[in-house]
């Protein structure tokens, strides 16, 4: 097994004043013969290129008559198209490479098989136990991962089987200083959860025809005194009180107990909760979306539900839960022009080809800064690209979006109450 020492580069001072080419230029002498990379690069920078000029070198030595094993793997079946072109356009060697394409769902195929090159597009799809018990079963001579994020956490998981890897690491602002990406203008619209009025509720136990109760009357049918259970009256803000103090209570019982089910109940709250907050930006996401339509403008908006995105557009709604060839056609039409929106729910965050995005609307934050980096990277091929972000004070959003907005330059960041929002959509 071959070890090697780290490397990171600083790109703030190794990289100024460096273009594009140059950067992929410096970077191809620093790895080629290098048997384990990581390349941590921004959108634009041409990832794929440099595991094919990558491979290229690995494969040198092979012939049409003694051809090198390649083994790519992809998130989604909709990817290989993807490298297929990429492939093309940069000159992989296919006459010295077998080379077998699969997705992350499919390893399971190529269990014990041996490979002289192993290209983890996405790596991050790869860290599911499965996945990693079956990679630790094939003992490629080159691994090659690409992810725009990895953490230091999951490298030192895959370095468990493939030994230390050289880090490649190109940030957002060093693809935009380079021209590789436009500069961006990221806005964000700050919410604030009602206190006020009562127009939500929360349903307790099961049943029809149970009790209405106010916020301040809930406490025996939370905790069981009362068993035939209610439905709680409450504001905005008492709702996402609930989730928060419930998600508290299971997880300290996880912690106690270490009991799968406690720690499931905690998980689940915690989605019930994002989806909450997700949906209450419904209204604020429709009325930017009737804007962007009335000035014709190309844009993807990340929705926080199927629910939200049917009620936005579901004729224009692409969706991990829909079969490909139905989202496939939507994609099409986006992409041949015959629609400037498309709605994505738990997909479109990469890999798929989407032409020409000029905005890319962000309706709920996620805990995960490679989600963000992903669907901000949609519209980042624009000229002025925009992304849009809405964000509830005092709430989990704001650690998420504390989080996001560390890695961005103040400058590409601006700030919008909910009156100026308005305002900002009237013109």
């Amino acid at each position: 097994m071959y070890k090697y020492t780290i490397f990171l580069h600083i790109f703030a001072s190794t990289f100024q004043l460096m273009n594009k080419q140059e950067i992929q230029t410096r970077e191809l002498q620093h790895l080629m013969g290098k048997k384990r990379v990581c390349l941590k690069w921004a959108t634009g920078m041409g990832k794929s290129k440099m595991a094919i000029d990558l491979a290229n070198d690995a494969t040198y030595p092979f012939s049409s008559a003694h051809k090198a094993e390649v083994l790519l793997v992809v998130a989604e079946r909709s990817h290989k198209q993807n490298w297929i072109d990429e492939m093309q356009k940069w000159g992989f060697a296919l006459d010295r490479v077998n080379l077998t394409m699969i997705c992350y769902a499919s390893l399971h195929k190529v269990r014990d098989m041996s490979f002289d090159v192993l290209i983890l597009d996405e790596a991050h799809h790869c860290f599911t136990e499965k996945r990693m018990e079956i990679l630790k079963s094939i003992k490629p001579m080159y691994v090659y991962l690409l992810s725009a994020t990895l953490s230091r956490q999951k490298l030192n998981a895959i370095e468990d089987i493939y030994s230390r890897f050289c880090v490649s690491a190109v940030s957002l602002k060093t693809a935009i200083d380079a021209e590789a990406l436009p500069e961006p203008m990221v806005n964000i619209v700050n919410l604030k959860l009602n206190d006020s009025v009562v127009n939500q509720e929360i349903k307790i136990g099961k049943g029809d025809n149970l009790p209405e109760v106010t916020w301040e009357q809930r406490f025996p049918y939370i905790n069981g005194k009362k068993t035939n259970g209610c439905i709680i009256k409450c504001t905005e803000r008492q709702k996402y009180q609930y989730y928060t103090d419930s998600m508290e209570y299971w997880k300290r019982r996880y912690e106690h107990t270490q009991n799968p089910y406690h720690r499931n109940m905690w998980v689940q709250l915690g989605s019930q909760r994002k989806r909450f907050l997700g949906e209450l930006k419904t209204k604020y996401v429709e009325r930017l979306s009737k804007f962007f339509n009335k000035k014709s403008k190309r844009y993807i908006c990340f929705c926080a539900s199927v629910l939200q995105g049917e009620y936005l557009n579901k004729h224009r709604l692409i969706s991990s839960k829909r079969r490909m060839p139905a989202n496939q056609k939507i994609i099409d039409s986006f992409n041949n022009k015959k629609i400037r929106s498309i709605f994505a729910v738990g997909m479109a965050t990469e890999g798929l080809n989407l032409k020409d995005i000029q905005i890319g609307v962000i309706t709920q934050l996620d805990g995960k800064e490679r989600l963000f980096v992903q669907k901000a990277g949609r519209a980042m091929r624009a000229e002025y690209p925009q992304i849009w972000v809405f964000c509830y004070e005092n709430t989990q959003d704001t650690v998420y979006l504390r989080n996001v907005v560390n890695n961005i330059e103040e400058k590409y960041i601006k700030s919008y109450t909910l009156e100026e929002f308005y305002d900002y959509t009237k013109q």
